[in-house]
Order: C-alpha cells, then structure tokens, then sequence
C-alpha cells in the first residue's frame, strides 16, 4: 500500500489527507475498519430491500433468498496487520526523507 492508496482509503471514508496524517496507526486502522463494515452493513440492508421489493412484487415466486449474498459480504476477512505494516513503512520512509 503506497501513499496514495492510503489518502484514498481515508478519502472514501470521509477523512481529509491532513486529519490522515495526524492520527495514530491503530486510530486510522479502526476508522477504516469501522468504516468498512458501516458499508458492509448497508449493502446487507440494500440486499434486504431488494429482496423485500423482488418478493411482493413477484408475489414471492421468483425472488431468491438474500442470505447467501450477505453471507458472502461478511465472510471476506479484512488483513489489519498488513495494512498497518505498510503505513508504518511509508512513514520510515517519510521519517528518512525529512
């Protein structure tokens, strides 16, 4: 993960490059978890509401089950220490250059 993908990651949810910079590595890491399952949770809802529509509209004969949807969603495990180990190198880096 370089620099770029770490603005972008804080970007998407929410963050500026300078409030990126003055947290602490676990605080960025648990806000971009925290936020990675906010959107998690609402892609489960958004499954639910199109199910729920697919269902009374189709009076329930062909609208699928959305639990195996969700449970694929959740199911993917996210990598804390990997990224945690990149933005502790690319502050190194940072660290040298100054």
């Amino acid at each position: 993960m370089n620099w770029q993908q770490i603005i972008r990651s804080g970007a998407l949810a929410g963050l500026t490059p300078s409030e990126i910079w003055e947290l602490e590595l676990w605080e960025y890491n648990a806000f971009i978890s925290a936020y990675e399952e906010r959107r998690k949770v609402d892609a489960a809802n958004a499954i639910m509401t199109g199910y729920y529509a697919a269902y009374y509209t189709n009076a329930g004969k062909r609208a699928k089950s959305p639990n195996e949807l969700i449970r694929q969603l959740f199911s993917r495990k996210q990598t804390q220490g990997e990224g945690m180990q990149d933005i502790e190198r690319f502050k190194k880096a940072e660290q040298r250059r100054n």
